[in-house]
């Protein structure tokens, strides 16, 4: 079994990343993609004016992009992993713009985009309220007036009880993982994934191990409404978990709506 202790982020996941968000769905109740793109397009229709560009932050493998794509809207996707995005290239072919960066930086133009959004609790990776400020500010920047940015977090319940207080393991066949959760203070979690991957072909005996260390942050619903008052949003609405329904104590995924002037 060969052994790397020090895979970046999402380095050693990327391969398997789709298969590891359908266990996500499966057992964290994440909204699946189809779900989260009927919610963005509900979205995007209740706003009045036309969206047709639209800027996805932390693309990933591009699942929602490709959604969006078949659609008809004209999508750009950024990410700070390259594996990601080599994926996401795979998956949307050339005619696609994806960027690799790290937010806050958002390499585009002023005013360029109807809409942006993040899924998959991305932005739970934010350190605080500062740096979720300098995030929100670009995306307002980018934004078109009426702009609107629906993104969603992993809530205060979500961190600290219902993962955040397990281990979690599951067998696929050609890998395996283990999530191991930490809570050192109620403002962050560290989580420890550790993955076995099947190297070679289906008879194989030989797993590559990788381990990653994710530390996702508690960012409270009075945090990320200051956040977005102070980038400018107009109005900022918080739903529980990509439907209409307003987040409450036992929500999961914080669903965040915030439309520029």
């Amino acid at each position: 079994m060969a052994d790397d202790a020090h895979a970046p982020m999402y380095g050693a996941i990327a391969e398997i990343y789709d298969r590891l968000d359908d266990w996500i769905v499966a057992t964290w109740h994440e909204q699946p993609v189809s779900g989260r793109v009927a919610f963005l397009r509900k979205r995007w229709e209740q706003r009045g004016g036309e969206v047709r560009d639209v800027l996805d932050l932390c693309c990933g493998t591009g699942s929602v992009l490709h959604e969006l794509k078949q659609a008809g809207y004209a999508v750009t996707g950024l990410d700070q992993s390259p594996q990601m995005l080599g994926l996401a290239r795979q998956r949307l072919g050339d005619g696609t713009a994806l960027i690799q960066a790290q937010l806050p930086d958002i390499p585009v133009p002023d005013a360029a985009m109807d809409a942006v959004c993040s899924t998959g609790a991305a932005l739970s990776y934010t350190p605080g309220e500062a740096e979720l400020t300098r995030i929100l500010l670009a995306a307002h920047r980018v934004l078109r007036p009426g702009g609107v940015l629906v993104f969603d977090v992993l809530s205060r319940h979500m961190i600290t009880e219902h993962a955040g207080r397990h281990v979690w393991a599951a067998d696929q066949g050609d890998f395996a993982f283990i999530w191991e959760f930490t809570n050192p203070d109620e403002k962050y979690s560290d989580a420890f994934y550790t993955q076995f991957l099947r190297e070679g072909g289906p008879t194989s005996t030989r797993f590559v191990r990788t381990r990653e260390k994710h530390r996702l942050y508690v960012l409270d619903r009075s945090l990320v409404r200051r956040s977005a008052e102070q980038a400018g949003f107009t109005t900022a609405e918080v739903l529980d978990n990509y439907t209409d329904a307003p987040a409450h104590e036992s929500t999961l995924y914080d669903t965040w709506v915030l439309t520029r002037a």
